[in-house]
């Protein structure tokens, strides 16, 4: 489990697919990864990643054909947001989240203001009964927090401190994203159903 709070944003500096699977490696420089064992979780752009091998400057990990089907793609030389998972002693500045990633959206507009962006994201639309103003959201492992909801997409604000410590400064308009949604929408709906 993690809060959506990036520590560290690393470089794909390798993918090696064999047979649907592939193992990619990340270089990244922040000290806050250095504590991370084999068999830890990792969110890598939100993704839950199981570490398979880690040193002063790289971390290894598996993705299984499953996740592969389900993200927006990996690409070598690409820059990744990068959490270590929760500590229970630990504080939860974000929101909780699973990394488990929900869907593929895709950023539609872009208006920047004095000290600002704000963001109009399309999910998919069998996710947007999940999506509420002042709710939650994960994008691309990033903890935000919903301004509004249209029929078919949401606004989201970036502060300059998100921007600059994350890999959501390098998108352009018609990028997709990884989102999950907040767990607790998830979790009313599987209540309401079974009442």
């Amino acid at each position: 489990m993690f809060t959506g709070i990036i520590e560290s944003v690393g470089e794909i500096t390798s993918l090696n697919v064999k047979k649907g699977d592939c193992e990619i490696k990340i270089k990244y420089k922040s000290s806050c990864l250095n504590d991370v064992s084999l068999g830890d979780s990792v969110s890598v752009n939100g993704i839950c990643l199981t570490v398979k091998k880690v040193n002063k400057s790289f971390i290894y990990f598996d993705l299984s054909n499953e996740t592969i089907s389900r993200i927006s793609e990996f690409k070598e030389g690409e820059t990744v947001n990068l959490e270590s998972s929760l500590r229970i002693n630990g504080k939860v500045s974000g929101h909780f989240v699973f990394g488990h990633i929900d869907g593929i959206a895709k950023l539609i507009k872009n208006d920047i203001k004095s000290r600002s962006e704000e963001w109009t994201v399309k999910p998919p639309k069998r996710l947007m009964k999940y999506i509420s103003e002042k709710g939650s959201i994960t994008i691309n492992g990033v903890s935000l927090t919903i301004n509004s909801v249209q029929e078919s997409s949401f606004k989201i604000n970036l502060i300059p401190y998100t921007l600059n410590h994350t890999t959501l400064k390098n998108f352009d308009i018609g990028n997709k994203m990884n989102i999950e949604i907040d767990m607790l929408a998830r979790y009313v709906e599987t209540i309401l159903k079974k009442s």
